[in-house]
């Protein structure tokens, strides 16, 4: 895992590979879109006002569809329940430190669901 701290530094690491690309649409771009296309992936990424163009713009339009982009769901719903536990915000300064802390709290709400799934555990949070 590596934390990114924006769109274009995320998809310099994506690597080569196939099947698809689910994302908001803050990765909407030219840049973005035409680099998922090239590492090999189907961009599912929701459309915004601003059209970038370009040809990962035009393999979005063909197959982008709402109900491909519902498959997103389940990803957003463990980071908003993550924010929601841990909050949003994390008090650290240094990159190594908010690295850290995130990881430990991936791993901490990860060992949360399996107690739950394992042991049917009700919600008490």
């Amino acid at each position: 895992m590596k934390i990114t701290t924006s769109e274009n530094e995320l998809i310099e690491l994506l690597p080569e590979g196939s099947g698809n690309f689910y994302a908001d649409g803050a990765y909407d771009s030219k840049k973005v879109l035409n680099t998922v296309v090239e590492k090999g992936y189907r961009p599912i990424v929701k459309k915004t006002k601003n059209l970038p163009g370009g040809f990962g713009s035009k393999k979005r339009d063909r197959v982008f569809s709402e109900e491909e982009y519902r498959y997103r769901n389940p990803h957003e719903g463990f980071w908003g329940a993550f924010t929601t536990w841990f909050g949003s915000r994390i008090p650290c300064f240094l990159k190594k430190t908010t690295v850290t802390r995130i990881l430990l709290g991936v791993m901490c709400y990860g060992l949360k669901i399996l107690l739950r799934v394992k042991y049917c555990l009700n919600n008490r949070g």
